[in-house]
């Protein structure tokens, strides 16, 4: 292998040579190698001279070694110790200037520029005058453009010290240089003045701690693993030796190689020549291209020549975009301009019933309705919607299950001139109620069912069901086509979504809106008349337009999914491959779940992603399908889906979110609403056709996030999101800035369920987060402060009743998965709240550990530790207290389906969410319908049940709601229809009910198993 340090002499000519050092950096850092140099000088000197060359001046190792160890024994080592971890708690993110992969190649990318003399003689009078040295001057520099770069307000890198804290540690050529961490409190207000005030002082502060090792803190904050450090980028001001001279000839340094990097660390060489300030920028070539490195390198010139022309100038304001780069952020890229046509969603779908009456339009279930009956079955419930004064300028709300009735609805409102207000059945009455009563619907469209659930005794109400818009008559009486003359302005739908005052908020989305949607996703997808979309998605998330509609405007048919089926992976991929599902859009997590054990059912679906950041894991999976990936981007305000990438190649890797689609604009900016340089993180920005009315009802919030487009006609979104341009053109997503977080496609406020939890006994204060659990899935975690107190402490909370309490308010997105009590939240070196520095949560459950005690209980506990990812579970711990939601609930179900070869409903885990509850729910469950006939929605109870009967689509988990509204001694059994699953069907065919009357028979039976005498309630 090569030497540890090795020298040659290269003869250029008789009168230049080329003296070369090569060494690893184990055995002589950068100082070590200026002593080795002044001692050459000094023999070539002495033997040219002929003097004798004298002893050696260097001290040998183990001097090195022992000061080393008296050190780490001494008091100044606990002193260090202290202050570093003191420094560096509560440690924000570390930065890049790419999307960082940690990944370490080999080799090294460099691009270099040049100070003038001009210039950098002013730096140092600069320097001066603000009573800091150039190298603290030039950290600063360094400093403001990181921030510039990446937004980051608690800034910190990494400096190369000498770590030679006396005369004999100068004496040894070895390894000793050490790294510290300079960490900035940075704002776009600070002048390069007070910015060079404070890297001053931290600077000096830096290197009274100098010895202290980094790679100990680094262990010291738990930051050893793999793609962990305390800072990704760099600044390294390297001094030159001005009197080094062989044979009075003055010697011309240069450094070939600093070895690898990880990531970015910039290099500036003070030579004292007439070629002034070297820059090199050094990069992982895996990280970065030379086109990468030469834009910042360009731009770092740019901002150091801004702040010479105006030294007073606020960092923030300094202008870093070349024109031509400003035209390609704010016109080239943005060139999306097409002319839509003069018409809407009904009148495009209308015009398609009348080209394809006859071909099938949607299915649910056993039932297919055609283009020309779905036309005429929502004419005919557009004509009651008149007759009960609905119109133009009206608002509807919906709330139907999922199956032919909710489109004819939709259809239906739209077709008058009225905008629909979706809502979820599935919600707590307390958050419709909330809805209702902000958006005051005139008129609410339902089934019995659900709204003697949400809605009580309302009168606004008109229940609908399958047989009123099937008969004969509704036929004769909608041959009359009903579409209204709608404005593009006017209200297509109101969508509500996550309010950060505790109250959700209503997003209004107008027809151009929706038509500009529709016909953007055409142009992009290319859906054709044989394709069959599947509708998997609530109609309160607004993605769900896209499953429902885009289908009926190009002929093409839409499957609908129950809500039980889509909750499903085992029975959501079976209805994928009989119904040959052709094209499909979902959540990351619901494509992780289906694609961990059903990817079999998968290759023929054309996939489409969004509604929460696409992982490259997943990435790889979902192109193993064999199409590539659509990976979508948007915000609700701004219409669905703004942005658009097909995903194929290294994208996989990183996946970004693409060019915006048509009629829509894209802007990243900074906090002084400019627009950032590439590869710089900023707010994204979106305009366009998509920009939402505003905000139902909330003018003030309304003009917060909808401003005025600084850059054109129009109004610009503010989403929030943080984003930053590649140079191809395409966007990157890198997160939030605020505290929104999206779990399964779902936006929520941090703020929302803060507000709620903070509403329940017991609770001062809350402060929501995204956490990964040990799986790597997001989860909400709750911390709290108790406002209880006992002896001075805080009482610790009953966690189960205070997530039984949420239950009544928040959906069971919304609901945290884990909660934490903590004395006081943390705050960051700016004195806000501190998020990151908040404790990681325990996933391991706290009830007292009980071993299993049989064979099953073993195989239950061995795979909740596989899917939880703990070494060990009791086998009464609680499902969900572990973090397990309906998506975990569904794989689980799914794998143990596979060990024990036999058919067990979903419904087990939520009704048995113990081990010791499952295993005896197992050992006594015959092999039967994986629909089970009784389903047992809560039968932990001491009072006799409450039997509810399916409603038409034959499933009873509707009444799964009730459990949150009944007492915790009320028992609950929803009956379900026989021989709903396919291959219950076929192993039974001819032994189901024939009649009514067979049916009830046999639900009187399997009631009784369950209560053998009565009275009963029904």
């Amino acid at each position: 292998c090569d030497p540890l340090w090795f020298c040659a002499l290269f003869k250029i000519n008789d009168a230049c040579f080329l003296w070369y050092q090569r060494s690893h950096h184990v055995v002589l850092d950068g100082f070590g190698a200026g002593i080795i140099s002044r001692r050459c000088a000094d023999i070539y000197n002495a033997l040219l001279e002929g003097r004798d060359i004298g002893p050696s001046p260097f001290l040998p190792l183990r001097d090195q070694l022992q000061q080393e160890a008296n050190y780490r024994q001494s008091s100044r080592y606990e002193r260090d110790r202290s202050y570093w971890l003191g420094q560096l708690q509560s440690l924000p993110d570390p930065v890049s200037l790419t999307r960082h992969n940690a990944i370490r190649a080999g080799g090294l990318r460099r691009s270099t520029a040049r100070l003038s003399q001009d210039s950098s003689r002013t730096l140092r009078q600069f320097g001066k005058g603000a009573g800091a040295s150039l190298p603290q001057v030039l950290i600063g520099l360094f400093a403001a453009y990181i921030y510039r770069m990446t937004g980051a307000d608690d800034l910190v890198f990494g400096m190369p010290v000498t770590a030679r804290a006396n005369r004999d540690m100068r004496s040894i050529p070895s390894m000793m240089a050490n790294a510290v961490s300079i960490r900035l409190a940075m704002q776009p207000d600070l002048n390069l003045t007070s910015l060079i005030a404070q890297v001053s002082k931290v600077v000096r502060q830096s290197l009274r701690h100098q010895q202290f090792r980094y790679e100990d803190l680094r262990r010291e904050l738990g930051l050893l693993g793999q793609g962990q450090q305390i800072s990704w980028v760099g600044v390294n001001i390297e001094p030159f030796d001005y009197d080094l001279k062989f044979g009075g000839h003055q010697c011309l340094a240069q450094n070939v190689c600093n070895g690898t990097v990880e990531d970015l660390t910039v290099f500036i060489y003070d030579r004292g020549d007439d070629e002034g300030l070297r820059i090199d920028l050094d990069a992982n070539p895996a990280l970065y291209t030379q086109f990468d490195l030469d834009v910042h390198r360009d731009r770092f010139v740019r901002l150091i020549n801004a702040v010479l022309a105006e030294p007073n100038s606020a960092i923030g304001e300094l202008n870093l975009l070349s024109q031509t780069e400003k035209h390609q952020l704010l016109d080239e890229w943005n060139r999306t301009d097409q002319a839509l046509p003069n018409t809407n969603f009904p009148a495009l779908f209308d015009a398609q019933a009348n080209k394809t009456p006859t071909a099938i339009a949607l299915r649910s279930g056993d039932t297919s309705i055609n283009y020309r009956s779905l036309q005429r079955s929502a004419n005919e419930l557009a004509q009651r919607l008149i007759a009960n004064s609905i119109g133009v300028g009206s608002l509807v709300a919906i709330a139907l299950p999922r199956n032919e009735l909710m489109p004819i609805a939709l259809l239906a409102i739209m077709k008058t001139g009225a905008a629909y207000l979706p809502l979820d059945p599935t919600a707590p009455a307390e958050r419709v109620d909330m809805i209702l009563e902000e958006g005051k619907p005139a008129l609410i469209i339902s089934s019995t069912e659900i709204s003697t659930k949400l809605f009580g005794n309302t009168s606004a109400i008109l229940n609908l069901d399958t047989a009123e818009l099937n008969s004969s008559d509704s036929i004769s009486v909608s041959q009359v086509n009903i579409n209204a003359t709608i404005d593009g302005d006017a209200s297509a739908y109101v969508i509500y979504t996550s309010g950060s005052t505790g109250r959700p908020k209503g997003v209004e989305i107008s027809h151009t809106g929706l038509l500009n949607f529709l016909l953007a996703m055409q142009d992009e997808l290319q859906i054709q008349p044989s394709d069959k979309l599947l509708a998997l998605t609530t109609v309160a998330f607004d993605i769900a337009a896209l499953e429902l509609y885009l289908p009926l405007i190009v002929g093409a048919q839409v499957v609908i999914a129950s809500r039980e089926i889509a909750k499903d992976p085992s029975t959501l991929a079976q209805l994928i491959s009989t119904q040959d599902i052709s094209v499909m859009q979902a959540t990351p997590s619901h494509w992780q779940a289906l694609l961990t054990d059903h990817a079999e059912h998968l290759h023929n679906v054309r996939p489409l992603v969004g509604g929460e950041a696409l992982p490259a894991q997943l990435a790889h999976k979902m192109r193993k399908l064999g199409h590539p990936i659509i990976n979508l981007y948007g915000p609700t305000e701004t219409t669905i889906w703004s942005t658009i990438m097909r995903l194929d190649g290294d994208d996989l890797d990183s996946p970004p979110i693409g060019r915006p689609i048509k009629n829509t604009k894209v802007y990243v900016l900074d906090q002084a609403m400019q627009p950032v340089p590439l590869a710089a993180i900023g707010e994204l920005y979106i305009g366009g056709a998509g920009v939402a009315k505003g905000y139902l009802h909330r003018p003030e919030l309304t003009a917060e996030r909808f401003i005025p487009n600084p850059f054109g006609s129009g109004r610009l979104y503010k989403t929030g999101d943080l984003a930053r341009w590649r140079s191809d053109g395409v966007l990157e997503y890198l997160g939030r800035n605020d505290f929104q977080i999206k779990i399964r496609g779902f936006r929520i406020e941090a703020e929302d369920v803060e507000a709620n939890i903070q509403h329940c006994d017991g609770v001062s204060q809350a402060v929501v987060t995204l956490r990964e659990d040990p799986r790597g899935e997001k989860k909400l975690a709750a911390y709290l402060i108790p406002s209880i107190l006992e002896n001075g402490k805080p009482v610790e909370l009953d966690t189960a009743a205070l997530r039984k309490r949420l239950e009544q308010t928040l959906p069971d997105y919304m609901i945290p998965s884990v909660f934490i009590c903590v004395d006081v939240f943390p705050t960051n070196v700016n004195g806000k709240l501190d998020r990151n520095a908040l404790p990681a949560p325990s996933w391991q459950y706290t009830h007292d550990y009980v071993a299993p005690r049989t064979a099953l209980e073993a195989t239950l506990a061995s795979l909740w530790c596989e899917v939880f990812e703990l070494d060990r579970v009791g086998i009464h711990d609680s499902f969900f207290d572990l973090g397990g939601d309906s998506l975990t609930a569904a794989r689980m179900v799914s794998r143990l389906r596979e060990l024990m070869k036999r058919d067990i409903p979903l419904a087990a885990i939520f009704e048995a969410n113990t081990i010791a509850e499952l295993s005896e729910q197992l050992e006594h469950q015959q092999s039967v319908d994986p629909l089970g006939m009784m389903l047992p929605l809560k039968s932990t109870g001491t009072t006799a049940p409450l039997f509810c009967i399916h409603p038409v689509v034959g499933l009873s988990w509707a009444y799964s709601g009730l459990t949150r509204y009944i007492s915790t001694e009320q028992n609950l059994y929803g009956v379900q229809a026989r021989g709903l699953a396919t291959e219950y069907q076929h192993s039974h065919a001819g032994n189901l009910p024939q009649s009514i009357g067979e049916m009830a028979s046999e639900y009187i039976d399997h009631i009784r198993r369950v209560q053998p005498a009565g009275p009963y309630k029904l």
